[in-house]
């Protein structure tokens, strides 16, 4: 199964070549020493597949173990961080070494070809192999096969290559096999642990460990928002013409925050104020003629009612002009999205546009989501961490809460909770965002733990 390459004429060293060996020699020690000093496993599997690359070049190496039912499972393949075991390369070449490993002569380094395997696997030989094969067998000191190493390239395979290989592939087996005793060793002692005489101070001490009383605690994203704030409506029916000031901008009261497009109510105040003229005009005309004509004296009355809605229809339209221009009701900062966001959009009567609010008077908002709900009462502490600045946490205590819960921004379920900052010299700026941690009741340990699991399998359950 396995062939030898022919071996290679004695030839003399020369200087050039003393060198290159001397390298390659170190080159053999110095991985050799890292892979005996892997930490792990997997820090092991890595120097394998990896680095063996810097003693001989080749195009892809595999690393696989024989598994306790003779067959082969691929542990890693070079430059590649996961392997899928779906793939169909994977499961084709796993179903090859096996095979290779069934038989005898693959305990020996050397070339393999497709007439080394059976029919059913020659057929997808041309597909997932590309070049020549190197088989690496890794032994154990009782000289059973371990695992492996599956090296292609498409280069021919020397013989000098083969014996480094051979010899590099023996401190790969050590290694392996000490790295895996090693894990073993520490998974076993926990074990050994739990068992014998130890086994009833081990439950007694995880008992007593869940029995600590603990603080109950859930995170919430969290907003600061103003306190009291005034909500900016549009008072009619129009599109927005101007904004007058920039987002976030400090006002004072009585200055203009925007505008709304005036021309149909500035035409309809001019119709109004003629319709009045001539309503007057005509009321005038009738009470002249009143003195000799008695049509017209009981068409007076009539007339000065006309004026009457004339009139009203004036100052209406006169106070729909006024209303054109919103005008800042307080001192504080104007928040809203961006001047280009409003400019030319058709707003409704009572349709929010802004806010006003004082910087030095803020609050956090945050939205505890339904499933991490625990009892909470006003005056819990609560703690924020805010984005800008996670590592200072800043500390307040609980307002209010909601007592349904409501759909947040995101659309998510949620209750809505007010917190006051603790400390009053302490403003963040309003629209910072973070993570508010509160704090409930104390529970024990086992019950802060299973409170979700419990929860989730009452939903499930319907008791």
């Amino acid at each position: 199964m396995v062939q030898q390459s022919a071996p290679a004429e004695t030839t003399t060293p020369k200087k050039g070549n003393t060198d290159q060996t001397a390298i390659t020699l170190a080159t053999l020690l110095q991985i050799e020493k890292d892979a005996r000093h892997a930490v792990s496993p997997a820090a092991l599997r890595f120097i394998i597949v990896n680095e063996t690359h810097r003693l001989v070049r080749y195009d892809q190496a595999v690393l696989w173990r024989r598994l306790t039912d003779g067959q082969a499972r691929i542990e890693a393949v070079s430059g590649v961080a996961d392997i899928s075991r779906e793939a169909p390369y994977i499961h084709w070449l796993e179903k090859t070494l096996t095979e290779f490993a069934a038989d005898t002569s693959g305990n020996r380094t050397g070339q393999v070809d497709m007439q080394s395997v059976s029919h059913s696997r020659q057929q997808d030989w041309d597909t997932w192999v590309k070049g020549n094969v190197l088989w690496c067998p890794l032994l154990t000191a009782r000289g059973e096969l371990y695992g492996g190493l599956w090296l292609t390239r498409s280069n021919q395979w020397q013989t000098g290559e083969e014996a480094l290989l051979e010899r590099l592939a023996d401190a790969y087996a050590h290694a392996w096999q000490a790295t895996e005793k090693q894990h073993d060793s520490i998974l076993g002692s926990g074990a050994k642990f739990l068992h014998g005489r130890y086994r009833l101070l081990s439950l007694m001490a995880i008992l007593l460990i869940l029995m600590i009383p603990v603080r109950q605690s859930a995170l919430a994203p969290a907003e600061v928002v103003p306190i009291d704030p005034v909500i900016v409506t549009s008072p009619l029916e129009g599109v927005i013409r101007d904004i007058h000031i920039e987002p976030n901008s400090i006002v004072k009261k009585g200055d203009s925050l925007f505008s709304l497009d005036d021309t149909t109510i500035s035409n309809q105040h001019t119709v109004a104020l003629k319709a009045a003229e001539v309503a007057q005009a005509e009321y005038l005309l009738a009470a002249q003629k009143a003195f000799s004509d008695e049509e017209s004296k009981s068409e007076l009355a009539l007339l000065r009612s006309r004026i009457g809605l004339r009139e009203a229809e004036v100052q209406y339209t006169s106070e729909l002009l006024d209303k054109v221009d919103i005008h800042a009701t307080r001192d504080g900062i104007a928040i809203y999205t961006a001047a280009s966001d409003w400019l030319g959009k058709p707003v409704i009567t009572g349709e929010k546009v802004m806010t006003l609010a004082s910087p030095d008077q803020t609050e956090m908002q945050l939205w505890l989501p339904v499933d991490d709900a625990i009892s909470l009462e006003t005056g819990a502490p609560v703690k924020i961490f805010l984005n800008i600045d996670p590592t200072h946490p800043l500390t307040g205590t609980l307002r209010q809460t909601s007592y349904e819960p409501q759909v947040t921004p995101d659309g998510n379920l949620a209750f809505q909770l007010k917190v006051g900052f603790d400390n009053p010299d302490i403003q963040p700026r309003i629209g910072l965002k973070g993570t508010g941690k509160i704090y409930g009741d104390r529970v024990l340990l086992i019950g802060y733990l299973l409170r979700r699991p419990f929860s989730a399998l009452r939903r499930f359950t319907g008791f």
